[in-house]
């Protein structure tokens, strides 16, 4: 089998936790599906976006996925089983359930997919969320929440999976939610869309490696799924 060599970059809120083991992950894919794959590390969302042009292989939010798609004509290969979700979050005493939201200030950070999807959710509870508040990071939602700048707020499920309990002192846990709308998704440039069924098998086929099985333990992946086409996540923008 003819070796290609990738260059491939992941979602910096994922690598930010465990950037050994992304290393890894990619090096081991490829090492599956018969491919050489490089990883070219961003630090931050503005650098991740910079390196659009000039790599091959993204592992990308929801929204960053049609965004690749849009400006370099990415295509989809696959989603890892573990969904995107939000977590509803309220200063302690300020709020029972998603009603105490309605035409509050809510925290967030701007285009990011949990964030539309928390706006989703309020809107199909019959909940009109107020002024949205975007902040940097999720971060800084939480000291702002914290601080008392804001009562209400949203938070990125994989950010609040790694909060501990002095972090959120103060803090009220309203609804987690189990919507299984979408999950980041595996982008690969157009010029190299030949290799997709290769790259495709390597993903299908990483559970059965045992370092591929233990890397993907750690990232809290069980497993990816062919996906072929963004359009599912650009019908949830439109709703």
């Amino acid at each position: 089998m003819d070796t290609h060599q990738l260059s491939a970059s992941a979602c910096p809120h994922d690598t930010a936790k465990n950037l050994p083991t992304w290393i890894e992950f990619f090096l081991v894919l490829g090492q599956v599906s018969g491919l050489e794959i490089g990883y070219a590390h961003a630090a931050d969302f503005p650098e991740f976006y910079a390196r659009f042009p000039e790599v091959d292989l993204v592992y990308a939010n929801p929204l960053d996925a049609l965004r690749i798609e849009d400006e370099r004509g990415f295509v989809p290969v696959a989603m890892p089983d573990n969904y995107d979700e939000v977590v509803f979050v309220a200063r302690e005493g300020s709020a029972d359930g998603l009603a105490d939201f309605a035409d509050r200030p809510l925290g967030a950070v701007e285009n990011q997919f949990a964030t539309l999807l928390g706006c989703l959710l309020l809107n199909e509870a019959g909940v009109r969320n107020g002024e949205i508040r975007y902040y940097p990071s999720w971060g800084e939602v939480l000291a702002a929440l914290r601080r008392g700048e804001i009562e209400h707020a949203l938070l990125y499920k994989d950010f609040y999976d790694q909060l501990g309990e002095l972090s959120l002192e103060g803090v009220r846990t309203v609804q987690v939610s189990d919507a299984r709308r979408f999950a980041h998704v595996v982008m690969l440039a157009p010029e190299r869309a030949g290799l997709r069924p290769q790259l495709l098998e390597g993903l299908l086929r990483l559970p059965e490696h045992p370092l591929g099985r233990l890397i993907l333990a750690d990232l809290r992946i069980g497993g990816f799924v062919p996906f072929d086409s963004t359009e599912p996540i650009r019908a949830l923008l439109r709703c």
